[in-house]
């Protein structure tokens, strides 16, 4: 039994390992179409992981910087205690993700994507715009983009024939100072301090599945392994990938659970005969149970609450 506080108080990290190496993942998705059901829930889908672009990870490096260095300064104005402040809640790049950045402050919980502007429009695509949302609806999260201008150099010639390899071909500038923010549905600024609430808000399936994850990966951490990659997004399986001490790369299932009978290990056991790209790897099973200590429950589990975790290990479910 692991005592925790629901909250998360990481600084930015402009490189990180969740995008380190792609491993397949598997993603559930629903149909109608019953045949097709398996033991699992949903039909599974293997997701080939892009490599991000190197304005991408420029951008959103100069994005976690900024909203930062808004968190710093305010924090030390405005916070009561650190429970209140601003804080982040995803710092690391995933994929497949619905968002790039997300951070909390009070009881709202912020959904950031990086936007690219230049004279031929953003690119912001209608599929993003419309996955942001959804996701926010059901989890209870603010969406908002995080807009920078894209320029690129004509007079960049002299640093090509030089070979100055530090000399960008492009620039990249936020649209405005402190926080940049724009609401995805109105398009108008967003500034947290106004619009944060201190409402007792529950924590969604995204949020519970994030905060499990994050004890897995810090057990793991703490125990020598290597953390290659992770998910959040619940209906993306494996959550983790790791290497071990002996340099062996293997593949955990995390899954947020009420009750010790909520969710056998034993129902994961042959993922890897529906998806054939796991088998070269072992996989683990990890369950992860959280307990509100103002509640008094399980199932009743509030942003910002004081929670015990009950997480016992890994327990294998696949042998390579």
């Amino acid at each position: 039994m692991v005592f925790a506080w629901c909250s998360f108080n990481r600084n930015f990290r402009c490189k990180s390992p969740a995008f380190a190496k792609p491993f397949p993942v598997v993603r559930q998705f629903k149909t109608n179409h019953s045949n097709n059901m398996s033991k699992y829930g949903d039909i599974q889908y293997l997701i080939d992981r892009p490599e991000p672009s190197e304005i991408f990870l420029r951008a959103r490096h100069m994005a976690g910087v900024q909203l930062q260095e808004q968190f710093s300064a305010n924090n030390d104005k405005t916070v009561n205690s650190s429970y209140d402040g601003f804080k982040w809640i995803k710092a690391e790049l995933t994929y497949p993700s619905f968002d790039n950045l997300t951070f909390a402050y009070k009881n709202s919980i912020f959904s950031v994507v990086i936007e690219l502007i230049d004279d031929k429009g953003s690119s912001m695509t209608r599929q993003q715009k419309d996955r942001l949302l959804k996701a926010c609806e059901e989890n209870n999260l603010i969406p908002c983009t995080f807009r920078l201008k894209f320029r690129e150099k004509t007079d960049n010639f002299l640093g090509k024939l030089i070979g100055n390899k530090d000399q960008l071909d492009y620039e990249l500038t936020p649209l405005e100072q402190g926080w940049n923010l724009y609401d995805v549905k109105t398009n108008q600024k967003v500034n947290p301090l106004n619009i944060a609430s201190n409402e007792k808000t529950r924590m969604s399936k995204w949020e519970l599945s994030n905060f499990a994850i994050q004890i897995v990966r810090n057990d793991l951490e703490k125990e020598g392994n290597e953390v290659l990659s992770f998910c959040d997004l619940p209906e993306v399986n494996p959550q983790i990938w790791f290497k071990n001490k002996k340099g062996e790369t293997g593949w955990v299932i995390v899954k947020h659970i009420k009750n010790d009978n909520d969710l056998d290990y034993r129902e994961w056991v042959g993922l890897e005969d529906r998806s054939p790209q796991l088998k070269p790897f072992d996989g683990y099973f990890a369950s992860v149970q959280f307990y509100s200590i103002k509640t008094d429950s399980t199932s009743d589990l509030f942003r910002g609450d004081a929670m015990t975790v009950n997480y016992k290990g890994l327990e294998r479910i696949y042998v390579s």
